[in-house]
């Protein structure tokens, strides 16, 4: 009976809705032939261990310019399913993993008249390429494409591609081109995208390569890194620690915690000591050089970066101890302002908390 009465509420009610009301509620149209929004393999055949590679293309052909939604710091407007060649279906976390092009604002990307969006997607980061064999990926743009005319939807797309048996030749020459693009890259900006894909074959091959890009000028030290903790084999290991006397600004703290994340899988006892001990002392001199830049903010005369400093050092190991001389000047200066001199005071009760009477 319940069935029947709702059922009638809800007929009634579509009926005395407004019909350009109820209107809002109808799925955008398809998209223009003149436009097409959709994602595009580079490669329908690959091996194991290199990069998968997805363009994501947009072509505008119309008069008017169109706006596509595709998400900031994470893409999450992009559906990507993939089938394994087990008939596993596995998806793309819609805000897992940071992508290569940030987009600022709210991730709207304005293509032109007659204009063409690109953008690379190394699939490997969100799904594993382990087995050879036939895979299948189903992509869509979640959100809708704008005109001055109304908003449109993209269909799903289905592509298969092939994963054949590791090859090292073929393997060489990818890492070869792409470290070759960084090295050649006309600015940072340019040696990005090759230096992301370098990073993704996991592959002991791409070692030598990930190292020939630490080197460049091209900020890629980052991905290289990240590429060597992947892999984490002993010269891999052995290129991270390396890192650790490393004078570039976070070089040293960026191969410290890969190692930290490599630790783990380090089977060789011995091996395994080098990069505990390494690790210590890399994150020791991390830590003091950190409390001796909190402890000169102390004597800045800005009560913002001052207290900020204090929340920080008490926050460290060793911070407070390090830095007690500089909290008593400030807690017994009578021409600091009050909020640090109360910072201070606070802090120091935090390093002794029982005072001998």
């Amino acid at each position: 009976m319940r069935v029947t009465v709702l059922t009638v509420c809800l007929s009634l009610a579509s009926a005395i809705v407004p019909a350009e009301a109820r209107g809002s509620y109808i799925r955008p149209k398809k998209l223009p032939e003149q436009v097409y929004v959709g994602f595009r393999l580079q490669e329908n055949v690959v091996t194991l261990h290199e990069p998968v590679v997805v363009q994501f293309e947009v072509h505008n052909g119309l008069k008017e310019p169109i706006t596509v939604t595709v998400g900031a710091l994470v893409r999450q407007f992009f559906d990507l399913a993939l089938t394994t060649p087990s008939g596993q279906t596995l998806h793309k976390d819609p805000f897992a993993g940071q992508v290569d092009v940030v987009t600022v604002g709210d991730g709207r990307v304005t293509v032109a008249p007659y204009g063409d969006y690109k953008e690379s997607l190394v699939l490997n980061r969100w799904f594993p390429f382990t087995t050879q064999g036939k895979y299948s990926l189903t992509s869509r743009l979640t959100s809708e494409i704008e005109t001055a005319s109304g908003s449109f939807s993209a269909e799903a797309q289905t592509v298969q591609f092939q994963v054949d048996p590791r090859n090292p030749a073929r393997l060489n020459k990818i890492c070869e081109n792409l470290a070759t693009q960084v090295e050649s890259a006309p600015n940072a900006q340019a040696a990005q995208e090759p230096a992301i894909t370098l990073s993704y074959i996991d592959d002991s091959v791409a070692v030598p390569y990930l190292i020939r890009i630490l080197s460049t000028n091209t900020l890629t030290y980052d991905k290289a890194i990240e590429g060597l903790a992947r892999i984490g084999n002993r010269p891999a290991i052995e290129a991270l620690l390396s890192l650790l006397g490393d004078n570039r600004s976070d070089v040293a703290e960026l191969a410290t915690i890969a190692l930290r994340r490599v630790d783990a899988r380090i089977t060789d006892p011995c091996l395994k000591e080098t990069v505990t001990k390494a690790v210590e002392r890399s994150s020791e001199r991390t830590r003091n050089e950190f409390i001796k830049k909190q402890i000169a903010y102390l004597d800045y005369r800005s009560p913002t970066l001052q207290q900020t400093a204090i929340q920080s050092l008490m926050k460290v190991e060793d911070g407070l101890q390090q830095a007690e001389p500089a909290l008593q000047r400030l807690a017994n200066d009578p021409n600091q302002p009050p909020d640090v001199r109360d910072a201070a005071k606070e802090a120091l009760r935090k390093l002794h908390p029982n005072p001998q009477q």
